[in-house]
């Protein structure tokens, strides 16, 4: 096996992982109150694995997008695996920190509170920010057009969700989620 083989497979554990987290944290949520509507969650869940297909599959038949944009040599790769890691240990962690308030679709649950400790206090979807940046390592290991292209796709996807999510939590909170939201950037600490 070879040293860039050896990066993809431990890229490929690492996004294992974060799906292991997810399916056991499904089991200690508190019960859902309020959900966003079937449309929206359709749509961003739609662009979301749009661009999870273009980071992980292998051709897309677009000769244009199959081609490397990045050079693949095991640095590279190697890069882009520690930043995958870095990316998905941030989203664990946040989902940790999330505890029962967490649901796979924009919802208020049940004694839900305003969550603004751990990762939440560098920003306030840090869970897009965590697979955001895993995402970027994973295109850098790969290298292709259309790995590349899976970040601005996923990126869209999880900015629509947060839109919902901002707008149910300015519902929820009031006054307290908008100094929270004055106080910490949405995705990026300090800029955006």
């Amino acid at each position: 096996m070879t040293i860039a083989a050896d990066a993809w497979l431990w890229i490929q554990y690492v996004w294992i992982a974060l799906v292991v987290v997810w399916i056991a944290g499904m089991f200690v949520t508190r019960a859902t109150v309020r959900r966003q509507s079937s449309s929206s969650r359709f749509w961003q869940t739609g662009i979301v694995l749009l661009g999870a297909w273009l980071l992980f599959v292998q051709t897309t038949g677009f000769a244009w997008m199959d081609g490397t944009v990045v050079a693949q040599t095991a640095v590279v790769e190697w890069m882009g695996f520690g930043i995958t890691l870095a990316g998905v240990a941030f989203a664990i962690w946040a989902r940790v920190t999330l505890g029962a308030n967490w649901s796979g679709v924009v919802a208020v649950k049940e004694e839900h509170r305003l969550v603004r400790r751990g990762p939440y206090r560098i920003v306030r979807h840090p869970i897009y920010t965590g697979i955001l940046t895993g995402l970027a390592g994973t295109a850098l290991a790969r290298g292709s057009l259309h790995s590349i292209l899976a970040l601005p796709v996923c990126g869209f996807g999880f900015w629509l969700k947060s839109l919902t999510e901002e707008r149910f939590m300015v519902e929820q909170f009031g006054e307290e989620y908008m100094g929270y939201r004055h106080a910490v950037r949405a995705l990026v600490p300090f800029i955006f």
